[in-house]
This record gives structure tokens, sequence and C-alpha cells, in this order.
């Protein structure tokens, strides 16, 4: 049986710089804390979520609602841009633990355990069982977040009508084109735990790494996109809780990938790519996309991995597009588009 409790919190408002290519309006989220306790393995876990809920727009009708999980290394701040342009939704977006505002995830005993994607995918179910999403609702996630959303939904039983997955990790990182770079992040944070702990946070929290980071990701981004990325990554890359917890969430997002779970996804699900993300492939996500039974595929132009910032309003408008359709696998969701023919 799931537990928790919904309390009020007033965590600081980080800064944000302009974004003037999102074409929306920022929105102002009510952050609350959220106690949450579920089973997992014969032990109960717990941890109190920070959760920021953005209001919908007023409207006649009861708003579409959103549950959105973010990736690796992030917090709730990733997915802010996309809450600003879907102001018709109504959007909760945790921390997943050991990051931003919630603290990793312990047993009743208040021992620590391994924060992997099993404790993850629990987290969200529960979390969800608490807000009262599910059935009618729409659940996303973003990167390292696809990976978790996908698990949840295989291991647990809760009816979402859609499932959105953005930058989806859809093929092992360890093979292929994919291998150099991975091979050199799996060096840099097998550095980061050889190190004594106080210089292994100066290494991951480095100024030099990130910028290392946004050069490897960035794909043709104005000054003012830069701006804001590194700014982004400078105040939040390093909020995580302590490097157990941070090494553990690398190992998770790693070693999984979306297509795990494919086969257990039965549902409308929407793969927004961008065209040029270096962690994935065109033929990871044709394979994906083909794997799940209910699946389409949206590739976004000019567009890398960061999709959350760099094109925000039109991963918002593909959101909108694939919420308005039918529901329960009816065409076209059922259908398969080529990788290069659709786009945001």
């Amino acid at each position: 049986m799931l537990m928790g409790k919904t309390q009020s919190t007033t965590p600081p408002q980080p800064r944000f710089l302009p974004t003037s290519w999102v074409g929306y309006p920022r929105r102002q989220a009510e952050p609350q804390m959220v106690t949450v306790r579920f089973p997992l393995g014969g032990t109960r876990l717990s941890t109190e979520v920070a959760v920021w809920k953005y209001a919908a727009a007023a409207s006649s009708s009861p708003p579409p609602r959103l549950l959105m999980i973010h990736g690796f290394r992030g917090d709730h701040h990733g997915m802010q841009l996309i809450a600003d342009a879907l102001p018709e939704f109504e959007v909760w977006v945790p921390d997943l633990p050991g990051f931003g505002a919630t603290a990793p995830v312990r047993s009743s005993s208040g021992e620590r355990v391994q924060q992997r994607v099993e404790v993850y995918a629990g987290l969200v179910e529960a979390l969800a069982a608490e807000l009262r999403l599910g059935r009618g609702d729409t659940l996303l996630g973003h990167s390292f977040g696809t990976i978790v959303c996908a698990a949840h939904l295989a291991a647990h039983q809760r009816e979402w009508d859609r499932l959105v997955l953005s930058a989806p990790i859809s093929q092992s990182i360890f093979r292929g084109r994919l291998l150099p770079g991975a091979a050199a992040v799996e060096a840099y944070y097998r550095l980061c735990q050889a190190l004594p702990e106080p210089a292994a946070d100066a290494v991951l929290r480095s100024a030099a790494v990130l910028e290392v980071m946004n050069l490897t990701l960035s794909v043709g981004w104005d000054p003012e996109l830069s701006a804001f990325a590194k700014d982004q990554h400078r105040q939040f890359f390093g909020s995580y809780s302590d490097r157990r917890t941070l090494l553990e969430s690398y190992h998770a997002s790693s070693r999984h990938t979306v297509a795990d779970y494919a086969q257990q996804l039965r549902l409308p699900t929407l793969l927004a790519a961008g065209a040029k993300d270096n962690l994935s492939t065109p033929a990871g996500l044709r394979a994906l996309r083909d794997a799940l039974p209910e699946a389409r595929l949206e590739v976004i132009r000019g567009c890398g991995h960061l999709i959350h910032y760099e094109k925000p309003a039109q991963l918002a408008r593909a959101i909108r597009r694939f919420c308005a359709g039918p529901a329960g696998g009816e065409t076209p969701l059922g259908s398969r588009p080529a990788c290069a023919g659709q786009h945001a």
C-alpha cells in the first residue's frame, strides 16, 4: 500500500536568463514537498519529493494533466521551458531522489539504499498515486527520465493515457559509433569514483567539464541559447546530494535503455528526438519505434540531445498534436512513419 502526505514549501527560486526563442511567458510554479513510501523487494522505502506544480491557464473545460521526469544530473528546472510552452496543461515536475531538493531514497529504518532504476520507477508510481495521476493523464520523460518512465510502466499497472519520451535513450551507448563518447564519459566517472570525495566533487562540478559537455552536446547554438544552457548547467548540474548518489544514478542511466522495456509499453507513445542527437542513432530510434506496440516518432530538425533547451516550442507542439489525437492505439498512432519523415 502506498502512503504519503503533502506539505507546502518555499525553496529558493533560481535566476533565469531571457529565453525569447521559446515565445511563451514564464509560468510560475507552486512548490511542495510530498512524502512517499513504497515497497521494493520486501523493503519499504521512503523520501520527501520536491514537486513543482504549474497551474493551467483558465479554461471552461478540465485541463490535460502532465507529469514530467527530468534527466540525469538535472532537476525540475530543466523542464521549465516545456512547461512554459504548454500553458493549457496542468504540469507536475518532481526532482528525482538525490537531485535538486529531493533527498536520496532510504529504507524505513533510515538506511541508505542503492539508487537503482527500480527505485526511481517505484518512486514515480508512489508519487503518481499521491498526486492522483494516471488514467486520462500523460507521463513524460526526458533522456534518463525516458528510462525511468519506461521502467515504471513495465513494473506497475498505472493506466496512463499516453507516454512522451523526449530525447529517448533508444540503444546502448557502449556500441557502434556511440562507443567512443560513452567510453570517455565512463572514464570520467570512474576517475571521480577513485578520487577522494572532496577532489571528486571538485572534478564533478568543474566549470571546464561543463564547458566540454556543452561543446559536445550543442548543435549550432546561437549566443543567447548558449548563454542560457551554460547558466542552467552552472546553477543546477552540480545540485546532486552526494558523490555516491550521483555515481549510482550514472550507472543506472548508462546501463539501461527504453528498449529494455519496449514490449511492455502498451500505450500510445510519442518518441520526440533531435535529428542530431549524439546519444542515439537513426537506426536505434527506428528500432525502438518498431519495438513499441503503439508508437509515433517525430524528429526535430537542427536539434541535438538537449531538446528541452534547444527546441522547447517545437517539442511542445509535437506533444500538443500527440495529446489531441486518438488514444488507445487507433490510427494514426499505430502507424510507422519514416525516421527522417516526421519533423516538428
